[in-house]
């Protein structure tokens, strides 16, 4: 993780902490805002599209390409992609509107997700043309707005606390659009969307002390998001039956455009301040 990113939230609970007053002097939580900050661990499902792609191959050297359905071979193009996961840092801010209750906006930044694509072919009883390519790494932004309820009293040291909200998932449109190389020298292209979509999140908050503004805080969130995407490449099919299936194969054109089970797991570890206007 680069920690240059770490920077400007660091310093935004620095000016939050010189500005404000601290808020350990009231008997509640009521009024009061929390600033957090720290690293955030993303982990999306690792098996974000899984699709078998069934199609009739011809022999390329038979001649016409008016050939009868009956007299092709039935072929299946599986396709896979992965997203890896990744530290980044996050910030949020939390204000207790009532006893008990909190309204938080949270904001994970820049996960650098690295995808990858795996494919092959089967056709006659075998697999072929198999093939894993790494396409890109790609920015993701999650941002939160959540409705936390903490079920103990506020002069607690210990604050456990459970919510659930709205997300919007944003992967950087600077990187969704490269043309990838695999090994082979194949090119493709690919695109991803964006999602709002329900998130849940359970989390802790431990207190220095009864007369202490700081506090660490750890956090665990679930983000449904399932943004589209679209993905092309043209994949090589050597049905063992063919003239030639190694100089002379089928070839199949993958077009994908459908909904990305994303789903990430967001893990937070960090410091927090509370204070009051």
């Amino acid at each position: 993780m680069n920690l240059k990113r770490l920077y400007l939230p660091l310093c935004m609970v620095g000016f939050a902490g010189l500005a404000a007053q601290p808020a350990y002097s009231q008997s509640a939580y009521d009024g009061s805002v929390l600033i957090r900050v720290g690293a955030s661990y993303v982990e999306p499902d690792k098996h974000v599209y899984s699709e078998h792609l069934p199609f009739y191959a011809d022999d390329p050297l038979t001649g016409t390409t008016d050939v009868p359905i009956d007299e092709m071979v039935p072929a299946d193009v599986f396709v896979d992609v992965d997203l890896d996961d990744d530290t980044t840092w996050y910030i949020s801010a939390a204000w207790m509107a009532a006893d008990h209750w909190g309204v938080e906006l949270y904001h994970s930044h820049s996960a650098d997700l690295s995808a990858s694509l795996y494919s092959d072919a089967y056709a006659e009883g075998m697999v072929m043309n198999e093939f894993t390519a790494g396409i890109g790494d790609f920015e993701t932004n999650t941002t939160s707005l959540l409705a936390n309820w903490y079920p103990l009293d506020a002069s607690c040291l210990i604050q456990p606390y459970v919510g659930v909200g709205v997300s919007y998932v944003d992967i950087d449109q600077d990187f969704v659009r490269p043309v990838f190389d695999d090994q082979y020298g194949r090119e493709g292209y690919l695109n991803f969307g964006s999602e709002f979509g329900w998130t849940a999140q359970i989390g802790v908050d431990f207190n220095f002390g009864r007369d202490s503004a700081w506090q660490v805080n750890a956090s665990a969130m679930y983000v449904s998001a399932n943004p589209e995407f679209e993905m092309g490449y043209n994949t090589p099919v050597s049905v063992p039956s063919f003239t030639n299936p190694v100089t002379d194969p089928a070839i199949y054109p993958v077009r994908i455009k459908d909904d990305l089970d994303m789903d990430p797991w967001i893990f937070n570890l960090g410091v927090g301040y509370k204070f009051s206007f």
